[in-house]
Parts: structure tokens; C-alpha cells; sequence
């Protein structure tokens, strides 16, 4: 049974305490985790505006019980309201939205997709997977491939990234010629620069807080890497600063684009900082010649994109509604097969003790003897708990196990057959006279006295 915990964009009013929180816990998550003895794997997805854990329990309600134990240790009390756990068909149905892009701010991004197949290889590498968590990630990874290969849910602005550069492009009109500055290298900054290819930008530079990721960024789009400690520098010359920090505080403040402000007479500056938490103070907004947007000035875009992709969001609805019944299906028959192992186990032993009987018997009875003996003990062993439970499951009522074990030993015809002449047979009972019927022009002493 899969139970999971989540914490994300759509239940929070900002992710900024989601984002402080959770990187805080380290490794104090895993802890908590195996100290559940009913959790017997485990993946977590943590990026920048979700948490979520997914875990392999044979007990769902202790393990429930221990998640809101989590919760109370791990979220401040005013900040729970972030977080629900949901169980087996919904946590797979939900695991099935997000790697699909339906649960993200920006509908159909891609970067989800990456980021669940890395939180998988983690888990394995680290040994929290099993077969089940295998089976599950397996099966929310090919879900992922199809609907992106059978619906088009995925063109266009699909990413925080590739959101924050149609952002630029309609603010600042084309950005062909432009100077632009990137502060961060992580994923969403290279989200960024992948969408910048093709723009034909004149200058890229790029500031990391680690040197060599901004190098490695910076040659990928044959930009300029510059050490954070000259970004004021960088923005100096630029038309557009794109945040893309996972700093857990402020990169920009105010003093900072003064600064910058300064020493560029009159000419505009926009800045789009899409880091959770904010890395951009918001009175920079304040300075003059300057624009602010954040990842709130993209819920337009978001809400666009999705009113785009209603038809596509459709179609993945109706996959993702195929998946799921497949599970649904797989799950009836795997219950089936475990029935008909422990059954299979069942009949083995009664088989291999009297076979045992049989074998010991052959040697001074005849054959026959033995061999009829023994098919008759067999059917009697088999037999015997199966009908002692109907007969009861009957008198309690239970008409349903009578017609299911009918069904399954392919004698309800039959069964319905002898009812059908029992039902004529009382009624028949149950006519007038039936019992005294005389041939006609007969007369019966009774009737003449």
C-alpha cells in the first residue's frame, strides 16, 4: 500500500517557508522515515516549490499516524496548513499529475519529469527502493513519456525558465542585440539559458556563488562568467537580469540597483527574479527606471498556458485515467494470484501427505485399492472446509459466497437448473387439490358426502 506526504505551490499562499523549511531537515527526514516501522521503502521529491513523500507501508493507518506526527515536528503550526497526505489510488493518481506536468504552476513543464527521475536514482542508490517504490516509479516515468508523446501538452512556455524568457520577450520586445545577466547556474537557470538560445542576445553573463558552475553555464551559451562579487558590474551594462539563486536570502537589494542605477543615466532595467525563495528584495521595484516581476508576475502566463492547453490537458486527463485503471486491474489480478498461491500451497501439502500415505500403502495393498483410496481422501481433504464454510456462510445469510464459489467451480448453471425444478416443484405442492386429482367422470366419495 502506498501512503504519501505533500507539501506544495497549491497548498501554500507562498513557498518561501516551504523552501526555508525542508532544506533545513537535511538528512532528519530519512531518519524519521526509517525509525516507521511500518514504511518499508521510501522516494522523496524535494524541489523548490514542492515536497513530497512517497513511501511502501504495510500498514497505511500507522503510517498516516506518523505522518501528521512528522508534521507537527517538521512545519511550524501557522505553516501546517501547507501540507495533506493522501493514500494508495490517490497518491499514484496524484504521482501520475505531477510527473506529467498537471500539477505544476507552468502546465506541461518538463523539469518535473527530471526532477522525480533523479529523486528515483537517488532512492535506489541509497537503498531505499524496492520492489514496489520500482514498480511505482517505473510505471510514473513511461506515464510521464507517453502523454508528452501523445499529446502536445508540452509545447510552448513549459517551465518557470522558459516562462521567465517569453516574460523578457514581451516586455522588452525582441531580445535580439540585448545584454543580459543570469545570477544563478542550477537547473532553472539552465532552464533559462536553454530558452535563450536562438534570441540572439549580444552578451550573456553569467554569476554563480560557485565560480565553475558559471563558467560551465557560461560556455554553453558562449557567454561571459563573472564571480558573484562583480554582478553589480555585470548589470551595469545589461538590459535584463534574470534570478535564478537557491540562496536562501536576498542577492539583490535596493542599495545594490541604486548602485547600478547610477551609473547608467536613464536607460531601463527589467529583472525577473524566479528564485523561491524571493532573491530580490521588493523595493527594488521602487528605484526609478527599474521593473520588477517575480514568479507572481507569471500566473498570467501560467493561467494562459493552461487556457492554451485545455484540449491537451484533456487528452493527458484521459491517459492518466487509462493508467490508472491498468493499475486498478493489475492490483484485482495480483490479489487473485495470491489467493491462488496460498491456495496452491494449501492443496501441495494436502497432496504430499497423501501421496506420502499412498506410496507406504503400495507396497502391501493393490494398487488400485491404494490409488482409489487416495483420489477419494483428496477430494475429501480438499473439500471438506470449503463446504463446512459455505453451509455456513448460507445459513448466515451469505447467498452471495454460494453463487461466487458456484461461479468458480462452473456449476452456477447447473445450480440455477436444480433451483428452477425445486421453485416448480413448490408450487406445484402448493396448488388446490393437487394432491387428489382424479381422472375425469369419476366421483369421489367425499364429494357425494
Amino acid at each position: 500500500m502506498i501512503v504519501s506526504l505533500h507539501a506544495t505551490h497549491e497548498s501554500a499562499d507562498g513557498t518561501e517557508c516551504l523552501h526555508d523549511i525542508v532544506p533545513k531537515l537535511g538528512n532528519g527526514i530519512g531518519f524519521m522515515i526509517s525509525n516507521i516501522s511500518s514504511v518499508q521503502e521510501y522516494v522523496i521529491i524535494s524541489t523548490c516549490n514542492r515536497f513530497e513523500l512517497y513511501v511502501a507501508t504495510d500498514d497505511n493507518e500507522d503510517t498516516v499516524e506518523e505522518f501528521l506526527g512528522m508534521i507537527r515536528k517538521i512545519f511550524p503550526y501557522d505553516t501546517r496548513k501547507m501540507t495533506y497526505i493522501l493514500e494508495d489510488a490517490d497518491s499514484i493518481g496524484h504521482l501520475f499529475r505531477v510527473v506529467c506536468g498537471l500539477d505544476s504552476l507552468i502546465v506541461g513543464e518538463n523539469e518535473i519529469q527530471h526532477q522525480i527521475k533523479m529523486a528515483y536514482a537517488k532512492a535506489r542508490e541509497e537503498g531505499h527502493v524496492g520492489k514496489i517504490m520500482s514498480h511505482l516509479f517505473d510505471r510514473t516515468l513511461a506515464v510521464g513519456k507517453r502523454v508528452r508523446s501523445e499529446t502536445a501538452l508540452n509545447k510552448g512556455a513549459v517551465s518557470v525558465g522558459s516562462a521567465a524568457v517569453e516574460l523578457a520577450t514581451r516586455k522588452l520586445g525582441i531580445l535580439d542585440g540585448k545584454n543580459i545577466t543570469i545570477l544563478g547556474a542550477g537547473d532553472t537557470a539552465t532552464v533559462i539559458a536553454k530558452n535563450l538560445i536562438g534570441k540572439n542576445p549580444n552578451t550573456i553573463f553569467v554569476s554563480n556563488r560557485t565560480f565553475e558552475r558559471a563558467n560551465e553555464l557560461a560556455a554553453a551559451l558562449n557567454g561571459v562568467a563573472i564571480p558573484m562579487s562583480r554582478r553589480i558590474e555585470a548589470m551595469e551594462f545589461s538590459d535584463l537580469v534574470l534570478v535564478a539563486t537557491s540562496a536562501p536570502h536576498a542577492v539583490l537589494r535596493r542599495e545594490h540597483v541604486e548602485e547600478v542605477m547610477s551609473r547608467r543615466s536613464d536607460k531601463r532595467l527589467l529583472i525577473i527574479d524566479v528564485s523561491l525563495p524571493r532573491n530580490v528584495s521588493e523595493d527594488v521595484a521602487e528605484v526609478s527606471n527599474v521593473e520588477l516581476d517575480t514568479m507572481d508576475s507569471l500566473e498570467r502566463i501560467a493561467m494562459e498556458n493552461a487556457n492554451r492547453r485545455r484540449n491537451e490537458v484533456n487528452e493527458a486527463e484521459k491517459i492518466l485515467g487509462q493508467e490508472l485503471a491498468k493499475i486498478d486491474a493489475e492490483q484485482r489480478e495480483h490479489d487473485a494470484d495470491e489467493v491462488i498461491r496460498m491456495i496452491s500451497l494449501k492443496l501441495s501439502g494436502i497432496r504430499d501427505g497423501e501421496l506420502e500415505t499412498a506410496i507406504s500403502r503400495s507396497k502391501c495393498i493393490d494398487t488400485r485399492k491404494v490409488l482409489d483410496d487416495m483420489s477419494r481422501a483428496l477430494v475429501n481433504k480438499i473439500t471438506a472446509e470449503v463446504y463446512r464454510n459455505l453451509r455456513k456462510a448460507s445459513r448466515n445469510g451469505r447467498g452471495d459466497i454460494c453463487d461466487t464459489v458456484a461461479e468458480l467451480f462452473g456449476v452456477n448453471e447447473n445450480v440455477s437448473k436444480c433451483a428452477h425444478e425445486t421453485d416448480e416443484e413448490e408450487q406445484e405442492s402448493k396448488r388446490p387439490h393437487s394432491r387428489n386429482k382424479v381422472a375425469p367422470g369419476r366421483v369421489r366419495a367425499a364429494d357425494i358426502l
